[in-house]
This record gives structure tokens, sequence and C-alpha cells, in this order.
């Protein structure tokens, strides 16, 4: 559901004392002297260090910035400790909410947990003001007659007087307004810790002729390089209804990217560089040439020919979107099949990208090119705006609503010439 702006109110100014944000709000209830005191652990204005980074935006006011988990497998019966990590944006209107719903992989709710945690019960959404971090913790138990083999923990903000619910207008989100955060399996298959999914690894071949970045890929270097497998569900790993491959080359100086996407809806009215292009049709790849999750690089275009390009120092540091600054001097073509922006139906499009190796460096020197044999971590993803709703593939599922995910980026393995 759309959000409606809120009316003004009158507000009621109160303290929470030194270690919360002077000039908290409240506008149903003056808080007790208690209940400030219960609050001066979880509510501040440093930003947290979640276990999980996340950067989850609920309507214009309040985003979701990581979480912490007790374990890794919820088995039926147990209790799990969640700490959801929030960021008021700006000042959040009266009334909102957040809810905790746990259900099975599909998706579909088993039961919620709302007002589980003192955070939610004294300090709701509808009271956060801007700039405060509350950390919100929640302890869940799972009933024991959960036959599922996965819980999944989804997140949103909504209002109980009404049931509307805040749009989740930046990440990975549902029909219905809810932000899914981790799945949990509910079992293990043996004494042992089970085993993190493996990431896949694609061969990058080596060229002596450059291609040419037409879109065409039309080239016996491209028609030689080894395609990804089809591309699967960020979130869980599973088949998609649409089909998603990636090839790659490399020279002395460059790395060739090309994306083949099938696409039956191609939107995005993105045309300025670095406009926020993930928010509608697009390709994107992430690129970690020290594969230690500092300092990597990402790179996005759209079936229109718009760039993003961006450079973290960590993940999803510094906020809101990296060093938007750097520039990778990326070349992009894209040939669709198809014409964006309008209601026909399309097949799809390609985008050829080709980016030099000198671009992947934090300052200066030049950081230098690979050599046969080296192995970076990169990982390629696609966005895809449908009539209604967006859907999301990636060639290393991060299994979470995270892109962000350096530990799940698969491994580009450069070969020495053919």
């Amino acid at each position: 559901m759309i959000r409606r702006n809120a009316p003004a109110r009158s507000l009621l100014l109160v303290t929470l004392g030194v270690a919360l944000l002077a000039g908290c709000v409240e506008r149903v209830r003056e808080l007790t002297a208690a209940e400030r005191a219960q609050l001066r652990e979880y509510v501040g204005t440093r930003r947290p260090r979640p276990q999980h980074p996340l950067a989850i935006r609920f309507g214009d006011s309040v985003e979701l910035v990581g979480y912490d988990v007790s374990t890794d497998v919820w088995a039926p019966g147990s209790r799990v400790r969640f700490t959801w990590y929030w960021h008021a944006v700006t000042d959040v209107d009266d009334g909102f909410k957040a809810f905790t719903h746990v259900g099975d992989a599909s998706g579909q709710n088993r039961f919620g947990a709302d007002d589980e945690g003192l955070v939610r019960q004294i300090y709701p959404v509808g009271r956060f003001r801007r700039g405060e971090y509350v950390r919100d913790v929640q302890d869940i138990s799972l009933p024991a007659s959960f036959a599922a083999d996965v819980a999944s923990v989804f997140l949103g903000v909504y209002r109980p007087s009404d049931g509307e619910r805040m749009t989740v207008t930046r990440g990975q989100n549902d029909s219905d307004d809810r932000a899914r955060i981790v799945d949990l399996p509910t079992r293990r298959p043996g004494p042992a810790r089970p085993a993190a999914p493996t990431v896949p690894r694609l061969r990058v071949v080596r060229v002596e002729t450059a291609p040419s970045i037409d879109g065409r890929l039309a080239e016996p270097e491209w028609q030689n390089a080894v395609a990804t497998p089809a591309f699967v569900n960020t979130l869980d790993g599973s088949e998609l209804a649409f089909a998603v491959t990636v090839r790659a080359l490399w020279d002395d100086s460059h790395l060739y990217v090309a994306f083949e996407v099938e696409d039956t809806f191609l939107v995005s009215p993105f045309r300025n560089h670095d406009d926020h292009l993930w928010e509608k049709d697009c390709v994107e790849l992430m690129i970690d040439p020290g594969g230690d999750a500092r300092n990597y690089f990402e790179l996005q275009a759209n079936p229109v020919g718009t760039t993003f390009d961006t450079r973290y120092d960590s993940p999803r540091n510094p906020q809101p979107f990296g060093h938007v600054d750097w520039d990778s001097r990326m070349r992009s073509a894209i040939v669709a099949n198809g014409t964006a922006n309008d209601n026909t139906d399309d097949r799809g499009y390609v985008a050829e990208l080709s980016i030099p190796f000198t671009s992947f460096a934090a300052g200066e020197p030049p950081a230098p090119g690979p050599t046969a044999g080296t192995i970076w971590r990169a990982n390629f993803y696609v966005m895809d705006a449908m009539r209604e709703g967006m859907r999301y593939a990636a060639w290393s599922p991060p299994r979470v609503g995270d892109f962000h995910v350096p530990g799940r980026f698969g491994e580009l393995v450069f070969e020495g010439t053919p």
C-alpha cells in the first residue's frame, strides 16, 4: 500500500537522558521515568555495527540498517534472539509500529511477533525522531509444531488504526510491503554444523583481440567465452521464470562482461548517469579484487543505456551509496529486443560492458590488473521491474534481503591464453 501523509499533530517533548537523542517526541503519552531509564541502552545517535548490515528503507522515514541473530538454526520449540537496528531518517508519523512475521520458504505467514520486546512495547516506530538509532531486541519462540524446513523472517512498518503499511522504497520486498530479512533452517542434517553453500566459479577467458563494445556479441571471442548457469532467486537460490546468463573475457587492460537478460517488459525511466537504476530494470556487477570485503566496486547499466558506478570501503560503507564520485570509466552498449517504457511486450536485452583494470583502485597508483591464475571475488545481479512489483536474480544468491554480501560473491578465475 502507498503510504499517505499524516495530518500535523501537536507534539509533546520528552527527554530520555544523556545517552539518548535530546528532543525525542511523545505523541500519545509521556514516558514514565522508569521507561526512560529502560530505553537508555536502546536508543542513541551512534551508528551501530550489526553482524549483518542492510539498507532497507520504509517510506521516506525509517531504515533497517542491519540485524544480529543468535543462531544459524532455529529448531522448533526453541527461542532465538533477533536484534534489529533501525535508523530514523526523518521524524516518523504518529501511530506507526514495526511488525515481525515468521513464515515458511514460500513466504506464507505462519505467526507474528509484532509486540515482542521492550522497544516494541514502549518505543514503537511512531515515536522515532530524526537521527536516532534504535536497537530493537526480540526473543521469539518457534512453535514446536512448526513443520517447514526453513523459517523466514519478514519485517515491515504499519499503522494499526487503518492497517496501512509503509512502502518498501529500497531493498527487496514482496507484494505486501514486507522485507524478507533472513531464512533460518529449522533442523540440522546431522551432528555437524551445515556447511555454508559453496559459491560458483566462472572461467574468464583471456583474449588477444578486444571485442567491439556494441551489444551484439557476434565476435568469436564471445562465442568461445564460458557462460554462467542460469541465474537464480537471490533469497533462496531457487529456479527463476526468466533466463539470465553472463559471460566474461579479459586482456591486459580490461575486463569485458556481457549480460543476456530475458525480459518481457522493459522499463527504466532513468537517463542520467548515477541515477538510481536499481529501482527498475538494470544489470549489476559487484567486484572485490582483494576478496576481503574491503574496497569493492558496484557498476550498473539499464536497458536504455544509462550507467551507475560507485565504490565502497566496506559493505555499504559509506552510507548511503558509497563513493558515487568514483569513475569506473566503463564503456557500455545495450541492444534491446523490444522498446523500453511502453506497454508492448518485449523479449529482453543484452548489456555489454568494458571496464579498465586501472579503475579498480581506491587511489593512486592505479591498481594492477590480474595475471593468469588470479582469482577475484564478484557477483552479478539483475533487477527486473514487472508490470506489478519487482523480482531479482543473482549468479551467486546472497540468501538475505541485501546484495552487499561479499562473503557470497562468486569467484572469477582469470585464465591464460587458450
